[in-house]
């Protein structure tokens, strides 16, 4: 009588595990106000990413980030904005 051995698997490489994609976070109908500065001056809103002079402003309505206010200052009124080198 002979004795079968039966391997599991294929072989020691033949495992695979699948991981499901992340889900994109959802776009919230009002921006996170922890996330946000509103200006003293006019009251505009921008979203903010980042923190201390990293500090980078978007428009709210600038949903990939795509266009960051680079002048450092309010685009409605001109007020500087927070950051390393306020105007």
């Amino acid at each position: 009588m002979s004795t079968a051995v039966q391997e599991r698997g294929g072989g020691p490489m033949a495992g695979a595990t699948l991981i499901a994609p992340l889900a994109l976070p959802r776009t919230p109908s009002t921006p996170d106000p922890t996330r946000t500065y509103t200006c003293p001056e006019c009251e505009h809103v921008l979203r903010v990413s980042g923190v201390g002079r990293h500090r980078v402003y978007f428009e709210l309505t600038d949903e990939r980030s795509s266009d960051p206010v680079m002048n450092r200052v309010c685009p409605a009124c001109g007020c500087g904005l927070p950051g390393k080198n306020t105007p």
